[in-house]
């Protein structure tokens, strides 16, 4: 087969394949060549192997069909966690059920979940937990369901392939907003959140649309040709938004969460999140709801 005989659509096929990002500055031919040697790949034939042979990652599921709080959840109380739950002590005090406690003492809650709200205050961040999230769950789930019948009565696309772009994977987007980006020189992104693998949002990154969530992000990979590593335990640091948006501890929506409130404001004061550690979250989230933003 010539070259002149190869569709648009197999050309586009191939292009996502390799998923080649444009954001690649101060890279040398001889750096590419010695990362593909370090992993085995030393042909063009082994590269275009292990480009096809690769797990594909999952799809993003629509929250109101799937996410883990529905009736029965939201009135029986939380999801059972997926393993075990520990809490990293953060960089700052923690109100739980209305009592302040030292950080150091989240340990006495070890083996049971809590519910993280975290937000900024006056330009401070705070952080309050919940041993019973049935409150904040209902909510979320109701106006999920709300969101859902809005965006079908007014003809809104909401298929699973919307709900994810994937970062370095992308080579055309660098922010979900254009390059709006706040105060702290952090993304700010609109109807979507961006996650980074390290502390002030470097590294690489991916996207979730509003209305969807990731139940697990083992099967969430950095791209087919490092399809090794998966975003599981990974996020270091996350976008301001305009969404409100559910990180858990556990896959299917077990152990802990941290409920990251939309900013509805001002986006140069937006709730980016530039580290993590600060409130204990730091490469512990391994599923993700995008509630979208507030109605």
């Amino acid at each position: 087969m010539t070259t002149q005989q190869l569709g648009d659509d197999t050309r586009r096929g191939v292009e996502r394949l390799l998923q080649f990002s444009e954001h690649v500055g101060g890279l040398r031919e001889e750096d590419v060549l010695e990362v593909l040697r370090e992993n085995g790949i030393t042909t063009l034939e082994g590269l275009v192997r292990r480009g096809l042979s690769a797990p594909r990652s999952a799809s993003p599921e629509p929250v109101g069909a799937s996410a883990p709080l529905g009736p029965g959840e939201a009135s029986g109380g939380p999801a059972a966690p997926n393993g075990r739950v520990t809490h990293r002590p953060p960089s700052m005090a923690v109100v739980v059920d209305g009592v302040e406690h030292d950080p150091a003492d989240l340990v006495r809650f070890d083996g049971r979940p809590l519910h993280f709200v975290a937000s900024h205050a006056n330009g401070e961040p705070r952080l309050l937990a919940f041993t019973d999230d049935r409150p904040l769950r209902t909510a979320l789930w109701v106006a999920s369901l709300t969101r859902a019948q809005t965006s079908a009565s007014d003809g809104v696309r909401t298929s699973a392939s919307d709900g994810v772009r994937t970062s370095a994977s992308d080579g055309v987007r660098t922010s979900a907003s254009d390059g709006v980006r706040s105060a702290a020189g952090a993304p700010f992104t609109r109807g979507t959140v961006q996650m980074f693998e390290h502390h002030n949002f470097d590294g690489d990154w991916f996207w979730l649309e509003a209305g969807f969530w990731w139940p697990d992000l083992t099967r969430v990979h950095h791209g087919p040709i490092w399809s090794r590593s998966d975003w599981n335990d990974t996020i270091s640091s996350m976008s301001a938004t305009d969404c409100n948006v559910t990180y858990y501890e556990h896959v299917n929506g077990g152990g802990s969460s941290f409920f990251s409130p939309a900013y509805t404001g001002d986006p140069w004061g937006g709730h980016a999140w530039a580290d993590l550690t600060a409130i204990g979250w730091n490469d512990r989230i391994s599923s993700v709801a995008n509630w979208g933003p507030p109605r």
